[in-house]
């Protein structure tokens, strides 16, 4: 239960980082034009600190995510809409914590896939499930969501130096109840600079968010909420508007209320350092 719990919140606040001179009058408009038929395969390093205060004891620990995420892009409409179908090909959780170390390997759910379409601004427009999964223990809190997500780009051509803000927010299944992550994302074309040989626009964002949901455990009803904050910095081939490499780190600060054979009150805090690259093709 306890480790379950601690999971949960885990996941909830991940579900939820040498400047080149730019010509100052030239500007970009970035938009998604991924090929269609063509596999993109992106990698994740995920370490989550956490501290939760349990029934006046305090448990600390460190979960070290690996993964590989393959994204098959299978149509591209007419206005620039992308159609993908996602799954992950790997997978390892590695966790510590004062009650021992635990390694996951969810072979439940490897390969097995989502398809969604995202606009060419990186708006998410449809969702299906095509392989169900039945997950079960601590891997449960995972869900069945995509794990590759799309920064919000500006409507308009911006400029280095120039802004635009994104407001989103995403329903997900947990725990036989609802997740609603929320977030306000302010972004910043900060340069153009060279990464492994690539010329790529550099771009700052920070954010913040909330989440809030409920659902039910060992007969017990969980209600869940929290906030925190996001910043990170992802380099864009500006040609196809593909991220390269992504770097960013969030703070949440979460509460689960537990009601039914026990009451408690359960406070967490997070901090999560997520590192992505695009593999080589």
């Amino acid at each position: 239960m306890v480790q379950r719990l601690i999971a949960l919140l885990t996941i909830a606040c991940v579900s939820v980082v040498g400047f080149t001179t730019s010509h100052a009058q030239e500007s970009y408009s970035l938009q998604y034009k991924f090929e269609k038929g063509r596999v993109y395969r992106f990698g994740d390093t995920i370490t989550v600190n956490s501290t939760t205060e349990m029934m006046g004891q305090e448990m600390k620990s460190t979960s070290s995510t690996l993964s590989v995420t393959r994204v098959v892009a299978t149509d591209v409409q007419s206005d620039g809409t992308t159609v993908f179908v996602v799954s992950t090909d790997t997978m390892n959780v590695a966790i510590k914590s004062s009650r021992g170390d635990t390694t996951l390997v969810p072979h439940e759910m490897l390969g097995k896939r989502t398809r969604f379409a995202v606009t060419k601004l990186g708006d998410v427009t449809n969702r299906e499930t095509i392989d169900t999964v039945k997950v079960v223990g601590v891997m449960r809190t995972m869900g069945r969501r995509e794990t590759i997500r799309f920064h919000a780009f500006s409507a308009k051509p911006v400029k280095v130096g120039g802004k635009w803000t994104s407001t989103r927010s995403d329903t997900s299944d947990q725990m036989g109840g609802k997740m609603v992550l929320a977030w306000t994302m302010d972004y910043t074309l900060l340069a153009k600079e060279k990464r492994s040989g690539r010329d790529c626009l550099k771009v700052g964002y920070t954010g913040k968010v909330s989440v809030t949901g409920k659902g039910s455990m060992q007969g017990m009803e969980i209600f869940v909420e929290g906030s925190g904050t996001v910043n990170g910095t992802v380099f864009i081939d500006p040609s196809n508007g593909l991220p390269l490499f992504e770097d960013s780190k969030a703070e949440m600060e979460t509460t689960a209320a537990v009601t039914g054979q026990q009451n408690m009150t359960i406070p967490s805090s997070q901090s999560v350092t997520t590192h992505r690259a695009l593999l080589a093709e």
